[in-house]
């Protein structure tokens, strides 16, 4: 025969404590993972190579393991409020308004035939979006290749802040540039 618990008080904190144990381990989960929960993703038609047609998928081309780039030969990255028929920058700015979309460019760069890049979304300093990879098709020259962030699918204007997106280039991180959501 089992014995009953002498105090229902104790089994009230060993409860409360298994609940909070467990939620702790959810958490410390998702800290440790990088999930943040308020990842988005970008549509498919968010980024193009200057030269290049963009693809369904953002791929010109599967990646090509023998990538020789270096990041002497790729130009500055820059925020803007749009981009010209060459996918490079127009009105190149740091503020923008919570309704804008934000096109983050990096300008004037050679880029051998397999070079893969994406970028990544901060703000205050935490990761919230990539965008999704691209792998250059051909060999580009003096080309721009932008990506463009949208306030998510669920907001329809951006939460007012500091932001700041980083190139990756072959995986690793490049430049990045900051700017402000008024």
């Amino acid at each position: 025969m089992q014995q009953a618990p002498t105090n229902n008080n104790q089994m009230r904190t060993a409860a409360i404590v298994t609940i909070v144990v467990i939620i702790g381990l959810l958490l410390l989960g998702r800290f440790v993972t990088g999930m943040s929960g308020n990842t988005t993703t970008p549509t498919t038609s968010d980024t193009t190579y200057n030269g290049g047609n963009t693809t369904n998928n953002n791929t010109l081309n599967p990646a090509n393991t023998n990538n020789t780039t270096t990041l002497n030969n790729l130009g500055p990255v820059v925020a803007a409020q749009a981009i010209d028929r060459d996918n490079c920058a127009v009105d190149a700015t740091t503020h923008f308004t919570t309704s804008d979309p934000v096109y983050v460019v990096l300008v004037d760069s050679q880029l051998p035939q397999g070079t893969t890049m994406f970028a990544r979304l901060y703000k205050d300093g935490v990761a919230i979006e990539d965008t999704k990879e691209l792998t250059a098709d051909q060999d580009y020259n003096n080309t721009c290749v932008n990506f463009v962030f949208r306030p998510s699918q669920n907001a329809e204007t951006w939460k007012a802040g500091n932001y700041e997106a980083e190139f990756f280039v072959n995986g690793n991180s490049y430049r990045s540039t900051t700017f402000d959501i008024r």
